[in-house]
């Protein structure tokens, strides 16, 4: 798709002031987790390439270090962050899920430097190779065109197919995680029990607008630029997916505290953790009564 300059540059300041609003009202938890690094890191990367580029157009034409840059590299610096963004999504999506599955704590405990320069080196390491695999392995062609440099007034920017693909997996797992709650809810009522309570509700309580827009625009095939989809909302609604799904499965291990509470800044899990419990156990015991 083709974006003109102007809406390019405010787009991508108006995404850099939203990652820094985001990062500055949870900074008590960015520094807790693989996801607060991650969200910095990228909130840095934006502001860094957002500076890059208004300077580039206003200048128009100016030389660094011997090299003469023009509105030309504007298109072709958008071009190269539209592709390394694109190749994060799945990446990042493993990684916090593994990381949690691996380090989530119940309960708030002061993260340790080993953590804070192991996740550092990851947050680095996952930059440099994503850069690397856009200039050494992929088949990144860049489209500037070749018109004068003054007379350019649209950039070819690229969509990423990884952001839907994420999107709909999270969305089909929480399509079945709400059909799920809701056969245990009839079941129970029809039995005359009391209904449980169903912590799936809290994710969605915060979630939901996020996760409406989102269908939205996969709905109508609208195409976001990669540079657009990444942005700290989308790895925090990723973060808070993964948590909800770590205290679910932790919650069907035997010696799970049922009354252990957790919060990511964004959803409170104050019930995730023993009501996955305990609509777990429901389940089995109407199977067994069933047969």
């Amino acid at each position: 798709m083709r974006v003109p300059l102007s809406s390019l540059l405010l787009v991508l300041i108006g995404k850099c002031s939203l990652n820094w609003t985001v990062v500055v009202i949870q900074r008590r938890h960015m520094g807790s987790s693989l996801l607060g690094f991650l969200c910095i890191s990228l909130a840095l990367v934006d502001s860094f390439l957002a500076f890059i580029l208004s300077t580039i157009y206003f200048l128009q034409d100016v030389h660094v270090f011997g090299l003469r840059i023009t509105t030309h590299h504007i298109c072709l610096l958008v071009q190269i962050a539209c592709f390394t963004y694109s190749l994060l999504h799945w990446p990042v999506f493993v990684l916090i899920g593994l990381d949690h599955g691996w380090n989530l704590a119940l309960h708030p405990v002061p993260l340790r430097w080993y953590r804070k320069l192991g996740y550092t080196l990851s947050v680095i390491l996952i930059w440099a190779a994503a850069v690397l695999y856009v200039f050494l392995a992929s088949d990144l062609y860049p489209e500037v065109g070749e018109e004068f440099y003054l007379l350019i007034e649209q950039c070819w920017v690229f969509s990423s197919p990884q952001s839907t693909q994420v999107f709909m997996v999270s969305l089909l797992a929480l399509a079945c995680a709400v059909l799920h709650s809701s056969l245990v809810f009839l079941a129970r009522t029809a039995k005359g029990g009391e209904p449980p309570a169903v912590g799936l509700s809290v994710f969605l309580s915060t979630w939901v607008p996020f996760v409406v827009l989102q269908t939205i625009l996969l709905l109508f095939q609208v195409d976001t630029p990669a540079y657009v989809d990444l942005n700290v909302p989308w790895l925090c609604f990723l973060n808070s997916f993964a948590i909800g799904a770590v205290l679910w499965r932790r919650s069907q291990l035997p010696g799970f505290e049922k009354d252990s509470t957790f919060t990511d800044g964004f959803s409170s899990a104050v019930c995730i953790c023993w009501c996955g419990r305990r609509v777990g156990m429901f389940s089995s015991s109407i199977l067994k009564n069933v047969s």
